[in-house]
């Protein structure tokens, strides 16, 4: 089958990839319909984060199902189904206590992550356990259907930062990751205001009647008003940005991935402002609920605003890294797209 490796440091390749293992009698063999890119494969490439060479990358990904394992009971061939790429071993002493996104890993080696550290998705076909493979129904497209493991990140971090309704809350960077946040925070009656330097993302923004502005305008927005209750960082390396917008006895999420980026912590700031800092980690059990939110807010759908064909990987990466102004929100690879 074909699939997108990266085959050294900061370069995918197209491949002809053939698993060895067999279908086990738990597992599920699954056609890929779309699969998205991400932030953290786009942090891989760009240097800002390490990248295990020789694995197939991917993670976001919705399917139909080929052929399933003589024990598997949940799900039939022909199914539209969505993958959770987070493999806990449901073992381990965090994994028994229903923090799976503490997973010490069959081998003790940490969570394994379909797409991180072992084959992901970016591929024609997946193979992976029943228990993270979940029914994708009929009335969720598979543009929605291909956001549920964001919208299960963004989840995680909504719970870790105790956001209700009512409250205010500034998002540094309005891409993908950012924009399906603020379409959920807005369905729980949370005010969202967001930063982007690029044109096309905040004009996106507003279109779906989101608050989205200039960094440059940021400081004059925030001189008219009290500060925040909240602040997610999405870039990864907005923490000054951060603090000086955030109200005392606010929260800091952080979110965005960028293994080079240091922040001298300004501790007694934080101290006597009560100001906390926060880091969910993996989400932990979410993709549930995160369907049940993809069925109330279709217009996610409209999030999906490109399309390419594994063969077309370099373009699809290209837009994305190199080219300051796109219009491309979330960039999708359709490895079957007979399918469609």
């Amino acid at each position: 089958m074909k699939a997108i490796s990266l085959i050294d440091k900061q370069q995918l390749s197209l491949i002809n990839h053939e698993p060895i293992d067999a279908l086990t009698a738990h597992n599920i063999e699954i056609d890929i319909v779309l699969s998205g890119i991400c932030g953290t494969d786009l942090a891989v490439l760009a240097g800002r984060e390490e990248g295990q060479i020789g694995i197939i990358r991917g993670h976001e990904a919705v399917g139909i199902v080929l052929n399933v394992g003589k024990h598997v009971t949940t799900i039939r061939p022909g199914m539209r189904v969505v993958i959770d790429p987070n493999e806990y071993c449901a073992n381990c002493e965090h994994c028994r206590a229903a923090k799976t996104h503490l997973c010490n890993g069959k081998k003790n080696n940490g969570l394994a992550i379909a797409g991180v550290n072992k084959h992901g998705t970016f591929a024609q076909r997946f193979i992976t356990h029943e228990r993270f493979v979940h029914p994708l129904p009929d009335d969720i497209s598979w543009e929605t259907g291909v956001l549920i493991e964001p919208i299960a990140c963004i989840l995680n971090n909504i719970d870790k930062a105790s956001l209700i309704p009512g409250e205010r809350l500034l998002i540094l960077g309005s891409g993908p990751m950012s924009l399906v946040a603020q379409l959920i925070l807005r369905s729980m009656g949370i005010i969202t205001l967001t930063t982007d330097s690029n044109t096309s993302r905040i004009a996106f923004g507003r279109s779906l009647g989101l608050d989205v502005v200039h960094p440059n305008e940021l400081a004059m927005r925030l001189s008219t008003q009290e500060k925040m209750d909240a602040v997610i960082d999405t870039v990864g390396n907005q923490l000054e940005t951060a603090t000086h917008s955030v109200r005392r006895g606010g929260r800091i999420i952080l979110f965005g991935f960028n293994g080079n980026y240091q922040y001298p912590l300004p501790a007694k700031h934080f101290l006597i402002n009560a100001i906390s800092l926060i880091a969910a980690g993996e989400y932990n059990q979410h993709f549930p609920r995160a369907l049940n939110i993809a069925r109330r807010l279709p217009e996610l759908a409209k999030l999906v605003t490109h399309r390419y064909t594994l063969e077309n990987y370099s373009h699809a990466f290209d837009e994305l890294l190199n080219n300051p102004c796109t219009p491309a929100v979330k960039i999708v690879f359709t490895p079957n797209p007979h399918y469609l």
